[in-house]
């Protein structure tokens, strides 16, 4: 195997790839680096068994050939290498010699035929999305994903397609998010769980803007992402997931419109502060007329925010644990939103002022009588 690459280019490759690198496998070769050449340059391949990525980089080809690199080490020679010409050639006793201007530096490989072959896919349906917009939807809901291992089905977002829309749902019990945009794509529908773990790589490597597209590729129970010479792998979860439609409630006997996020999200850092001293992690909201205080306490001290707001309904206070506050602030753009609210001890839903691009849901906490 012999061929010539860029360094910034092979580097580039690399850092896409090595997000499914594995560090601790119980299968070693899953911690190299799989290279081979390809009709149009090289292709990188790491796998942690659940997720494979590989990301292709231009090369002239001398000889064609594959090789397991030791991932970390390869990587982190290659990145010190100067930026220019390197030239790569393996031996058949799977000794690679890696030169760059004035550098050389050989490493011992292992055979190809140990790593593991490319998931396939049986193509039944595909879908293509702004990259943007893709990057957006997973940061705007992955945050209220299950970590329970218990309900595997919710460790992973929903993804739904159909009558022009996409919707990314994830819920964990305590709380509720979905994101729905418009896509030109009308006549498919789908459903698919997305395992977090493959979008949260995802939301990494996708730095496309609107013009540019990532494609969704479903068969049965395997999903590849394809976009810019990167193909990603991963085994969709199975199972029924919950009709979260059901959960969301029709009405509110409280709406309060927020008409400042950044400051509603400096008062609720503020409080968090004290918040965490406590251990309790509790922030207090308390809901009058245009008025809206934030308050938490501990042994140290307590903060007290207001902010005005527009209300319509009753005055409430309610309690919430206030990393899922924190999460929603974060993942809305808007600078106002509204806040619906049915009892101290019933969910928030927090949606825009105008439209349905994002609906959150978060179970208070039980204050103390």
């Amino acid at each position: 195997m012999k061929f010539s690459a860029n360094t910034e280019d092979l580097v580039n490759a690399l850092s896409t790839a090595s997000h499914a690198l594995s560090s601790r496998s119980t299968l070693p070769i899953l911690e190299g680096i799989l290279l081979e050449t390809t009709d149009s340059g090289v292709a990188l391949t790491c796998s942690d068994g659940a997720m494979t990525i590989t990301a292709g980089v231009s090369a002239e080809i001398a000889e064609e050939g594959r090789i397991v690199m030791p991932g970390r080490l390869f990587m982190d020679v290659v990145r010190k290498l100067p930026i220019g010409e390197l030239l790569f050639s393996a031996s058949q006793n799977m000794i690679a010699t890696l030169k760059c201007a004035g550098s050389r530096t050989t490493i011992a490989g292992k055979p190809a035929d140990l790593f593991p072959q490319l998931p396939h896919i049986d193509e039944t349906s595909r879908v293509a999305l702004p990259q943007a917009l893709l990057r957006d939807m997973i940061q705007q809901t992955s945050f209220a994903v299950s970590t329970d291992e218990t309900r595997k089905i919710l460790t992973g977002c929903l993804l739904e397609i159909g009558g022009g829309e996409a919707r990314m749902v994830a819920l964990d019990g305590f709380r509720f998010a979905v994101r729905i945009a418009p896509i030109e794509e009308q006549a498919l529908s789908l459903n698919a769980v997305i395992p977090s773990r493959l979008l949260q790589e995802l939301s990494k490597i996708v730095s496309g803007g609107e013009e540019d597209m990532v494609t969704l590729i479903f068969g049965g129970s395997q999903l590849m992402v394809e976009m810019e010479g990167t193909r990603i792998f991963a085994t969709l979860l199975e199972g029924e997931y919950i009709k979260y439609r059901q959960i969301i409630p029709a009405s509110a006997r409280t709406v309060v419109r927020v008409l400042d996020r950044e400051q509603m999200a400096m008062c609720v850092e503020r409080a968090s502060l004290m918040a965490r001293e406590s251990k309790t992690n509790i922030i207090k909201l308390s809901v009058s007329q245009d008025l809206m205080v934030i308050t938490s306490n501990s042994e140290m001290g307590d903060v007290y925010e207001e902010i005005q707001v527009e209300t319509e309904g009753e005055g409430l206070e309610i309690a919430f644990n206030v990393k899922y506050v924190t999460d929603v602030l974060r993942a809305i753009s808007d600078d106002a939103f509204l806040m619906k609210f049915n009892s101290p001890v019933s969910p928030c839903v927090i949606a825009p002022v105008e439209g349905s691009a994002y609906t959150y849901m978060v179970l208070p906490l039980r204050l103390n009588a």
